[in-house]
């Protein structure tokens, strides 16, 4: 059961930012698959602002190759929308995974963000596509980059007085592209480890290589060092070989060693060594 709360229900951006810029301790929610689930299990949130009619807020465009997408556009938009599927396939293919049907439609990409869970699907696609997020308040709007944004698990450098209203990120032609994860189980279940990866090839070489790994990290993040090794080289077995340590290598210089390594390490490592090979 729900604890007492008062819900404001914005129809504008303005009128949301107001809200949130009088009310001081109001809780945003976008789909509220997350907020909704935490306030069941007891968090403390007395004022929320639902801001899913809001205008403008779940529009999607595309032009030059830029891809802006509102911060209440939802998972299953995002994962059948054609022009998603074609300009950023981990994307899409990251977002139908998500839950189950009706969780899909409800979660949003901004709420997933805002959450900054480390298992969160959106996120690591997005950090490949380089993601810049506009961030706004009554007073000023700033841009930053998904990296910046999420600062530790379940926490974003979002100000109370703030609404992230849009991500925007850069298609990327002639990349393979893929999202692969493991779970518990095939729905409503989350990743236990997860991948992203846009690779461009030219004759069996590396030209570029954009990773993200998800799930095993206190934050999903880019093995940039792994990237910069790739670029340029051939498309060879013990390269790749090379490629996967490092990854694992990077994981332990994050976290330092879990016994849950045991058995993440080697999936992550089968997983990057299948994304590689293609």
């Amino acid at each position: 059961m729900l604890p007492d709360f008062v819900s404001v229900n914005p129809e504008t951006k303005e009128e949301a930012l107001a809200f949130l810029d009088s009310i001081g301790d109001a809780r945003v929610i976008a789909g509220g698959t997350d907020l909704l689930v935490n306030m069941k299990r007891g968090e403390s949130c007395r004022n929320v602002v639902d801001i899913m009619n809001v205008e403008g807020l779940n529009r999607l465009s595309v032009n030059d190759g830029e891809i802006v997408i509102g911060s209440t556009v939802t998972h299953a938009a995002i994962s059948t929308i054609t022009i998603l599927n074609d300009m950023a396939r981990s994307l899409s293919a990251a977002c139908g995974l998500i839950g189950s049907p009706q969780i899909r439609n409800m979660g949003t990409v901004g709420g997933n963000l805002v959450n900054a869970s480390p298992a969160a699907d959106s996120i690591s696609p997005l950090l490949i596509h380089d993601a810049i997020l506009s961030i706004e308040s009554k007073d000023e709007t700033r841009e930053e980059t998904l990296e910046n944004f999420i600062i530790a698990p379940y926490e974003t450098s979002l100000k109370p007085c703030e609404l992230l209203t849009s991500v925007c990120i850069k298609a990327l032609p002639g990349y393979r592209e893929g999202y692969r994860r493991t779970a518990k189980r095939a729905a409503w279940a989350i990743s236990r480890l997860s991948v992203a990866w846009a690779i461009l090839e030219d004759e069996g070489r590396f030209v570029d290589v954009k990773l993200a790994i998800g799930s095993c990290t206190p934050m999903p993040f880019r093995p940039r060092s792994v990237e910069e090794f790739l670029r340029g080289r051939t498309k060879v077995d013990p390269t790749i070989g090379e490629a996967v340590v490092m990854v694992t290598e990077e994981i332990r210089k994050i976290t330092g060693d879990r016994p849950s390594f045991a058995y993440k390490l080697p999936v992550v490592s089968d997983l990057v060594q299948k994304a590689l090979r293609g």
